[in-house]
């Protein structure tokens, strides 16, 4: 009912946040971004509203849903890129330049609620998720493909008290504050860290920004945690704890079941491997699944 350009104005501004970011990433013009999000509005009789710095739409959907797996269907029948989510970590590092054939999103968005529901839409074509918090295996809707596996590591400024004590436990955190995301954000992380007595000083934040997270183990004696790729993006600002946490982490392409085998995949997989050995290089401790 819609061209491609218009419904993408629309979820550009759902997936991306802002009209600038939706123009870079469409080629078009913030004006016509807005143009045409508020023309797609009306064809399919939905309003929008931004909450808590988000886009979202506040009626049902049913038509403008069906269109949107139109318009999915032509994306993976190369009409237009696919679209690439990921975690925050991966921007720098993994994603420059974008895998041919792909559009990679802003790697901001925080928790796995939101990114599923992207997927689930049909806004977003896949994600590079983290582990644990993917589909199980069994799921009906969505394929999990395991691309690396990492240990997670506490994480504090150079200076802080804990990293004078010659021998360390989990009992010698429960004095400090630890980092915290929204609950349910990403659950079993969640539950892993609430069961060594981390995860009690929460953080309101629905995009990922530096100064929120790792900012606040850098100025304060706040605990942070980190794996081999954001240690990498933060250049040594922060020291790892002698601790193993009872925690893996790592990262796992995620995709609608019913493209899995569309040719566009294996590509993709073999592009992102390719790039996750390079900076296994640099950090050993990352694990690469075979093909």
């Amino acid at each position: 009912m819609v061209d491609l350009e218009t419904l993408a104005a629309l979820d550009g501004l759902l997936w991306l946040r802002t009209g600038e970011a939706a123009a870079d990433k469409l080629a078009l013009s913030q004006p016509s971004i807005s143009r045409r999000a508020k023309a797609a509005q009306t064809v399919f009789e939905v309003s929008s509203k931004k909450i808590d710095g988000e886009w979202d739409l506040l009626s049902d959907a049913d038509l403008l849903n069906a269109e949107r797996r139109v318009h999915q269907l032509a994306r993976w029948n190369g009409l237009a890129p696919l679209r690439l989510e990921a975690s925050y970590w991966w921007e720098p590092l993994l994603t420059q330049p974008s895998p041919p054939g792909w559009m990679i999103g802003l790697c901001n968005i925080v928790g796995v609620p939101r990114n599923l529901e992207l997927l689930r839409l049909g806004i977003v074509d896949a994600w590079i998720a983290p582990a644990p918090d993917v589909p199980a295996q069994s799921d009906a809707d969505f394929c999990t493909l395991h691309l690396s596996a990492m240990p997670v590591h506490c994480v504090v400024a150079p200076n802080h008290p804990l990293l004078k004590k010659s021998e360390l436990s989990f009992d010698d955190l429960e004095g400090f504050p630890s980092l915290a995301l929204p609950s349910g954000a990403y659950p079993q992380v969640e539950i892993a860290l609430k069961a060594v007595g981390l995860w009690s000083s929460p953080v309101r934040m629905q995009r990922y920004t530096p100064n929120q997270w790792e900012g606040r183990s850098e100025a304060e004696l706040t605990i942070g945690y980190a794996t081999a790729m954001s240690l990498d993006l933060l250049g040594g600002s922060l020291v790892k704890l002698p601790l193993t946490l009872p925690l893996q982490s790592g990262d796992s392409l995620v995709l609608k079941r019913a493209f899995a085998e569309r040719p566009q995949v294996a590509p993709l997989v073999a592009e992102l491997r390719q790039r996750l050995q390079v900076i296994q290089q640099r950090w050993p401790e990352i694990r690469l699944y075979s093909p």
